[in-house]
C-alpha cells in the first residue's frame, strides 16, 4: 500500500467512527523515548461524526527527561470546547533486538464541553516495536488505557483498546507522523486521531526561511 492509499484509508475510517472525546483520551505515541533535553513540537487532528460533530484541533510538546522517560504537554479546541493536559511516559524495558518496548503512560486532562467541566486521569500500559519498511520506519504500538473521569454530577471509570503507529519517511527526515484507532471497551469512547511533530531546539527556536 503506497503512502497516498494509506492516508485515503485512514481518512475513510474517520467517516465511520464515533469519537466524542477521543482526542482528549488519546495516547498518540509509542514506547520510543526522545533523548534527554530534546523537544518535539506537534499538532493533532480528529474528525468527530457523532454527538457534537466537527473537529478537534490541538498542539503538544514532548520533552525528553532521561533514558527511560519523557513528558508531553498538550492542548486542543474544537467540538470539545477546551482541553488542557499533560502526560508522563515511563519505559523501563526498551525496544532491543527481539524485545519490544514495554512501559506505562500516565496522563491528566481538564476539559469543557458546553457547560460541563471534566477532569480525567489516565493510566495506560504500553507496548511497541520498531520495524523497518521499504519507505521508512514504522513503530506500531498497543495500549489499554484506564480513564477515570469526573464531572460535577458523575464519576466514571472506563477502558479502551488503542492501536496505532508512528511513521517516519526517509524524504521527510525530521517529521514524525502518527495515527491511532481508539476502541471503547467499557464506558469510554471510540475514535481516530492523527499526529505530526518536528524537532524543536529551544536555544535556536523554529527555523525561518532566508529572505
Amino acid at each position: 500500500m503506497n503512502l497516498k492509499k494509506t492516508f485515503t484509508f485512514i481518512f475513510s475510517i474517520t467517516l465511520f467512527t464515533k469519537p466524542v472525546l477521543a482526542n482528549y483520551l488519546s495516547i498518540g505515541e509509542s514506547g520510543e523515548i526522545i533523548p534527554k533535553d530534546n523537544y518535539r513540537l506537534g499538532a493533532s487532528l480528529q474528525s468527530l461524526t457523532a454527538g457534537k460533530s466537527g473537529l478537534n484541533v490541538g498542539g503538544y510538546m514532548d520533552m525528553g527527561i532521561n533514558s527511560d522517560s519523557s513528558a508531553r504537554l498538550l492542548f486542543a479546541v474544537g467540538s470539545v470546547d477546551f482541553q488542557l493536559g499533560g502526560s508522563y511516559k515511563y519505559i523501563p524495558f526498551p525496544d532491543y533486538e527481539n524485545q519490544p518496548a514495554i512501559g506505562v503512560r500516565t496522563a491528566a486532562w481538564v476539559a469543557r464541553v458546553s457547560d460541563t467541566s471534566i477532569t480525567t486521569f489516565q493510566i495506560a500500559p504500553l507496548i511497541s516495536k520498531k520495524v523497518q519498511v521499504p519507505k521508512g520506519e514504522l513503530t506500531p504500538y498497543i495500549a489499554v488505557p484506564i480513564n477515570m473521569t469526573f464531572t460535577k454530577d458523575t464519576n466514571t471509570t472506563g477502558t479502551q483498546f488503542v492501536v496505532g503507529t508512528e511513521y517516519s519517511h526517509p524524504e521527510l527526515e525530521n517529521v514524525q507522523f502518527a495515527g491511532e484507532i481508539l476502541l471503547n471497551l467499557n464506558k469510554s469512547e471510540s475514535g481516530l486521531c492523527l499526529f505530526a511533530s518536528i524537532p524543536l531546539d529551544p536555544k535556536k527556536g523554529l527555523k525561518r526561511r532566508n529572505p
